[in-house]
Order: structure tokens, then sequence, then C-alpha cells
């Protein structure tokens, strides 16, 4: 073969592997932006997920620690600090053409006059993404005073249309029902109390607002203890409770929510991502993470259908346009409770 084959070859190749990336990727952008209904999930917890309620939560002393319990959240991810980026593994589209947070903006369907509510902000990116597409007020919740200097500065030239509030979820404490859209990328997974903010999101929301959580990690196919045990190593070393679709889905039904849709991914398909790609070597190498090492035993260490079919979640649920019911009549004496329709508990799920 001669060297002008040779180099056609080559430029098919590349040109090939170009245009597979992007396929790739577009199909995951339609994955994404078209959940489907929650109907078939949702209804019952595994033992797994019902130990994880209980034995999984963070702790008050967990709020700022992760990866070393030397270092703080801004010891961690301070010297990360590109003012239009995040550190987020968050599955968003990165082919050709496309912005990072595309598919939160056709999921949210924010118009011009709407008030949205990110919790867990990070470095700001999405919120600055959505502002910059329309003529909305987005309230960021940060724990990091890292984070927000880095939003403000990003903020500056939206006015008041945007600001930042420092704040641990579980003490935040905004007017009921003064937000279109709630939404929190990879960020639930630190609240203390699943129950109180999932609850507050509700209260916050106006009739008719959507609830949109991404959440990385699930227990809902997890059937081995040795599994779970493996898993827990995880948790103890990163704090991070990893919660999934299904029991999401689980609390926001029985919470009120309805039009709950839900889109699951495999490790195997976000993995693969060239955010994710980026991102693990970042925090392995730039940030150097002890986390990192200790995945990568638990990953030897249990089942690799496991860890591999593991999934990356979004959620997207709508709060009903009618007024009569809230959190208060979980007792079952709310109007829109039925006798005999009581909520369970978690210690009661079968």
């Amino acid at each position: 073969m001669d060297s002008a084959s040779i180099l056609v070859a080559t430029a098919g190749i590349i040109v090939g592997l170009f245009l597979a990336y992007n396929l790739f990727h577009y199909i995951l952008f339609l994955l994404v932006t078209h959940p489907k209904e929650a109907g078939k999930i949702g209804h019952r917890l595994n033992e797994f997920e019902r130990r994880q309620l209980a034995e999984w939560m963070p702790q008050p002393d967990d709020c700022l620690k992760h990866d070393d319990e030397n270092r703080t959240y801004d010891d961690v991810f301070g010297p990360y600090r590109d003012e239009h980026a995040n550190y987020s593994t968050c599955v968003f589209p990165r082919a050709a053409f496309t912005k990072p947070y595309a598919a939160e903006l056709a999921l949210l369907k924010p118009t011009d006059g709407m008030r949205l509510l990110e919790l867990g902000c990070g470095s700001g990116a999405a919120a600055y993404y959505l502002a910059s597409r329309c003529n909305v007020e987005v309230v960021c919740v940060t724990n990091s005073e890292v984070q927000a200097d880095i939003c403000r500065r990003k903020f500056a030239k939206f006015g008041a249309r945007v600001r930042v509030i420092v704040s641990d979820f579980d003490d935040l404490d905004l007017p009921r029902g003064s937000f279109d859209a709630v939404y929190a990328l990879e960020s639930i997974g630190y609240t203390k109390d699943l129950d109180a903010w999932l609850a507050r999101c509700w209260e916050m929301l106006k009739p008719g607002g959507r609830l949109m959580i991404r959440s990385p990690g699930s227990l809902d196919h997890c059937r081995r203890e040795e599994d779970y045990r493996s898993v827990s190593v995880f948790f103890e070393n990163w704090r991070y409770n990893f919660l999934g679709a299904n029991l999401l889905v689980y609390k926001m039904r029985h919470l009120g929510f309805d039009s709950i849709r839900y889109r699951r991914l495999p490790f195997w398909a976000w993995g693969l991502t060239w955010n994710f790609l980026q991102h693990a070597v970042l925090w392995r190498y730039r940030l150097k993470m002890r986390t990192f090492v200790e995945l990568e035993s638990i990953i030897w260490r249990t089942s690799k259908r496991f860890v591999f079919g593991n999934t990356y979640n979004t959620v997207l649920a709508t709060k009903p346009t009618w007024p009569s019911w809230s959190p208060s009549s979980r007792n079952g004496t709310g109007a829109h409770a039925r006798a005999g329709d009581r909520i369970p508990s978690d210690h009661r799920v079968m």
C-alpha cells in the first residue's frame, strides 16, 4: 500500500471514529431528553435499598468532608477553578455543536419569567447556560464559599436575575410556592435527610412545577450481600449516598408528585462519555483524590455485572396543580388522602 492510500485510510478511520463518537452521544442525548413513564418502578424497595436508607445517610459532621477526613470540600475542589467548567460527571452530550446543558434545557423547558432553584450549583455552569438562553431568574445554592465566589463572578453579567446562597441543603429555608422548577445535578446524595429534602422541594415548588434530579449509582439491582458491603466501603470513603431511580420514584410518588418519568443509563454507557473520562482523569491526577484508589479496589472485588450494570439516573416529576394536599397531610387526613391510603413508612416497606 502506497503512502497516499495509507493517508486516505487513516483519514477514513478518523472520520469514522468522529461520526461514531457523535452518534453515540446523540443517542444518549435522545434517551436522556425523552425519559419514560415511571409506572413500573418505585412501588417497593429491595432489601438493600431499605438498608441503605438506614445505614448510609450522611451525618452532620460529614457536610464538608470529601475523600479524606482532613480535607474539606474547598480543600479538594479549590484548585479546580475554571470559570466556565463544571467538575460534575453528569451525563450531558458532548457531541459536536452541542452545549453541555442542552439536555437540562429540554427537560426543564424554562420560559421567560420563570424562577428556577438549583440545589448544589457547583461552579454555576448549568445556571449560567439556562440564564443565557432565556430571561429566567435562577437561585443557586451551594455550601462552598469557593464555589459561591466563582458563581458570583460568573453571574455578574445577569445582575439580580441569578444569585447565589451559601447554605447547607438541610438548613435551606425559602418561601413556599416560589419556584417553577427545582433541579439538582448529582447533589442530592449529600443530603442528611432525604425525606425532608424532597418535602422541602415540594413546598418550594409552585403547583405544576417540575423537580429534576440526576444521581449516579443505584442499589436497584443489588442482589448480593457481598456487593452491598463492597459499595458501602465507597460510601464510607466518599460520604455520598447513591440514590437510584427506584428509590427516588418511590419517595416522590408517596409525597404526591405525579407525571413521574425517569431514565437509567448503565455505567458502561455513561462511563464511556468524554465528560466522564475527562473528569475521572481530573479527579485522579489533578486533585489527587484517594477515592479513585478505593473505587478501583471495589470494582475488582465486586460483581462486574453489578458494577457495569449500575446506572446513572435522571428523574423528572411534576407537582400536581390541585392545591389541597401537601406533605403535612401524610397522616391520611388531607383532602387528597382517602381512607386506607396512609403512606407507609420506610420501615414497613415490603
